[in-house]
């Protein structure tokens, strides 16, 4: 009787572990990036986010802790709206409008909200394990979307595209532009496991330093081939605000003129890492441009030479096939030096203006309560002669604009700016922490990330590795300013 009790006992810690579902839906959407994968990991995924519904209703709905996250006023009325925009705009979408909600509340309950039902130490320890994952997750498959190239420059496999498409590097992942943000993860990973804060609390999380810098080196080179300017606009706005949070706050630099020689100096920082960081990218594609034509050359001159000791019996119409021989020869040679990474004379916005301008012509028609984030391609169909030009709106803050009307996007943006107000004003008030330099790391990010969302679509919404990222690191930062704190010599 006894045994039975504890093992239903376990059971209910287990399944209504709000830790375990973060962990492993986050593990799920990083391999829903990866070809071949990714179709098993979203019938996983979503296994995962029904357990999901049944941690949030017991959790936080029943046992209302829902109501203990700060600014939920906000957050219930953002989803109501949402409800009630699905409802309005019902349609064929109708119940994925309303997953989508379910999903939202996920992200600010379970995700944000994670403060709520953790002491600070066991979410550090969660976080310092999701980072460390980041970090062999790209360094595995990063070394292998570069061994790709080894083989065959480009490979096609049912649907699945591997090695360079479109003159940019793909790899192992299922588009361009998420292998460079899983670059950046594992980059931002790097940086943040390898703070002598973590280092010295959580030993089980150190990182051999020789590991992190081949991660760096591999993810910076797949990153560069990527081409993916979103990925490096979020890579140079990291880099800009931590420079800035170190001169600014070591320094006691909040006014006069040490405040001015932060600002121009880290001014003077972004104009130099811009301007390095693109020729560096220009000149790492073009020496791995070289690389691989040279690569391809001896292997078709072995070929050649190969098929050119072919038998005499096999030779049938010799003059002709002499003619289709060289014929092809000069073809593969023409394929093979017009070879390149990296997009050439291609617009730079990337059809990012037409679509802004498309979107807010199918927001003049829904201004107030928005259409609804399902509802996005059926009535761009309606308002727009054959509809957007791209599946999504490429920014994510249009998307809320246009999914939820000024009534939704009021909303979010007076959330978003409260929560940034807290955290603005907790790195001046807790300067003196042992967990500053984490914490200033962890701003970063999610300024770079605020940047990255004007050329993405992801903030909200959308069921992949990027909004989980965003509000992971969003749930560990708040977790330091209003979670429950566990008296530690170690953080002082």
């Amino acid at each position: 009787m006894k045994s039975s009790s504890f093992h239903q006992l376990k059971f209910s810690s287990i399944s209504l572990n709000t830790e375990l579902f973060r962990v492993i839906y986050i593990i799920l959407v990083s391999f829903e990036m990866i070809a071949f994968l990714d179709i098993v990991s979203l019938i996983l995924k979503s296994i995962v986010l029904i357990w999901g519904l049944f941690i949030l209703v017991h959790n936080f709905f029943i046992e209302k802790l829902a109501f203990k996250v700060k600014y939920n006023y906000l957050l219930w009325s953002f989803l109501m709206l949402m409800i009630i925009t699905s409802v309005v705009h019902m349609s064929v979408w109708f119940i994925p409008n309303l997953a989508i909600t379910y999903y939202t509340a996920v992200c600010f309950f379970i995700f944000y909200g994670m403060y709520t039902e953790r002491i600070r130490e066991n979410l550090e320890k969660e976080m310092s394990f999701i980072l460390k994952f980041f970090v062999y997750f790209g360094l595995v498959f990063g070394t292998l979307s570069l061994c790709v190239l080894l083989f065959k420059r480009e490979i096609q496999i049912g649907g699945y595209y591997l090695g360079i498409f479109r003159n940019r590097l793909i790899g192992v992942y299922t588009n361009s532009n998420i292998l460079a943000f899983s670059m950046i993860e594992a980059i931002i990973s790097c940086d943040i496991i390898n703070d002598f804060y973590i280092r010295r609390k959580f030993k089980l999380a150190k990182i051999n330093k020789w590991i992190l810098l081949l991660t760096v080196i591999v993810s910076f080179m797949c990153l560069f081939l990527s081409d993916s300017n979103a990925s490096f606009v979020f890579i140079i706005i990291y880099s800009t605000i931590r420079v800035f949070c170190n001169l600014f706050f070591k320094n006691n630099s909040a006014y006069g003129i040490k405040l001015l020689r932060s600002i121009l100096v880290t001014f003077g920082f972004c104009v130099l890492a811009m301007s390095t960081s693109f020729g560096l990218r220009d000149r790492c594609q073009k020496l791995i441009s070289t690389i691989m034509i040279d690569i391809y050359k001896q292997e078709d001159a072995f070929k050649r030479k190969f098929e050119s000791k072919a038998t005499l019996g096999d030779l049938i119409d010799k003059k002709g096939l002499s003619k289709e021989k060289n014929e092809d020869a000069s073809k593969n040679e023409s394929a093979i030096t017009d070879f390149h990474i990296g997009r050439q004379h291609y617009e730079v916005s990337s059809g990012r203006i037409t679509l802004f301008k498309q979107g807010i012509e199918v927001f003049k028609h829904n201004p107030w309560i928005g259409i609804g984030r399902a509802n996005l391609g059926l009535y761009s169909k309606k308002y727009l002669p054959g509809g957007l030009i791209h599946p999504d709106l490429h920014n994510g803050y249009l998307t809320i604009l246009v999914s939820c009307g000024l009534v939704g996007f009021l909303i979010f943006g007076v959330f978003s700016f409260l929560v940034a107000l807290d955290i603005c004003k907790h790195l001046f008030l807790y300067v003196d922490k042992g967990y500053f330099t984490v914490f200033c790391k962890l701003f970063s990010v999610l300024v770079a990330y605020c940047g990255y969302c004007l050329f993405e679509k992801a903030i909200l919404f959308d069921m992949t590795f990027m909004v989980g990222f965003f509000w992971s690191i969003l749930g560990y930062t708040v977790s330091y300013m209003y979670g429950k704190e566990k008296i530690s010599k170690r953080d002082e």
